[in-house]
């Protein structure tokens, strides 16, 4: 009998502990009922003609421009052709020609408020931008070009690098003959030739020969802090044997390296596995 008495003790203090818990869990539901406002409300929103902004030239320096927002008690956004910010004052440099446009758009309490855009031209190249030894091995420098080829010829021969093409990924790379890879796809013949020139922009001429429907006229961007290249509009030297495995020819290809004579180019497949293409200058070429 003493082990019923000890069972009904724990049913009652059980019931008692789910009272206390629901008298506390009703207690906080009245309690933020009672803080809280019934509805919501924005403050006023401002209109274009509220928004004071100015995008100024820098006058040395004809592709600097200082960005400087006038709008009292606003957080700004800026969107410009080289990126984002939020500062009340920025500068950016827009090292190539073209026409551009600068978005200024304020937070203020009523919502988001745009300006109509502020569109301008950029007439010149900017020397300094484009002074990296990078960008100097792969166009020859300002006002001047670079032609580059697969390195690979008609006979098959490779003179600069083992194959035109290694392979890696993660931790791993692995440099074969081409007479080692011939599964590759990689028929021996002349690929032609592709170009980059810093003469009046960042242009980029493919001159593919081995198969012409790859060829194309375009700009392309180097980004030397990240060693990186991208192409616009015509696709580097390559042929359809690795080429078609690459995910995307006009995404990002990472420099795994470059000098006065060579350039390899990483195209991805996909995040672990790699095709390195080897290219050699013209120059290279016919004097070796």
């Amino acid at each position: 009998m003493q082990v019923g008495k000890n069972n009904g003790s724990l049913k009652q203090n059980t019931m008692k502990n789910k009272f206390k818990i629901l008298y506390t869990l009703l207690g906080l539901t009245l309690l933020f009922s009672a803080c809280t406002p019934d509805k919501y409300e924005l403050g006023p929103m401002l209109s274009k003609s509220d928004l004071l902004f100015t995008v100024t030239q820098d006058a040395s320096n004809p592709n600097i421009f200082v960005l400087n927002s006038e709008t009292p008690n606003a957080q700004p956004y800026w969107v410009t052709p080289v990126g984002t910010s939020t500062r009340l004052t920025d500068t950016i440099d827009i090292p190539f020609p073209g026409k551009d446009t600068i978005y200024y758009s304020v937070e203020s309490p009523g919502g988001i408020v745009t300006a109509d855009p502020y569109v301008f031209d950029v007439t010149t190249i900017d020397a300094a931008y484009v002074s990296d030894s990078m960008w100097i091995y792969l166009t020859g420098g300002m006002d001047k070009s670079k032609t580059w080829v697969l390195d690979l010829d008609a006979n098959g021969v490779s003179k600069y690098f083992q194959s035109p093409v290694y392979f890696g990924g993660t931790g791993w790379e692995w440099d074969p003959a081409w007479t080692d890879i011939p599964w590759a796809n990689i028929p021996a013949g002349d690929y032609g030739t592709m170009t980059f020139d810093l003469i009046g922009n960042a242009n980029f001429t493919s001159d593919n020969k081995m198969f012409p429907e790859l060829s194309g006229t375009g700009k392309f961007m180097l980004f030397p802090g990240k060693s990186e290249l991208i192409t616009y509009g015509a696709q580097v030297l390559h042929g359809h044997g690795q080429g078609d495995n690459v995910a995307n020819w006009f995404a990002k290809m990472k420099v795994k390296s470059i000098g006065k004579d060579h350039l390899q180019l990483i195209a991805y497949k996909d995040a672990d596995n790699w095709i390195i293409y080897n290219y050699i200058t013209k120059d290279y070429y016919d004097s070796h």
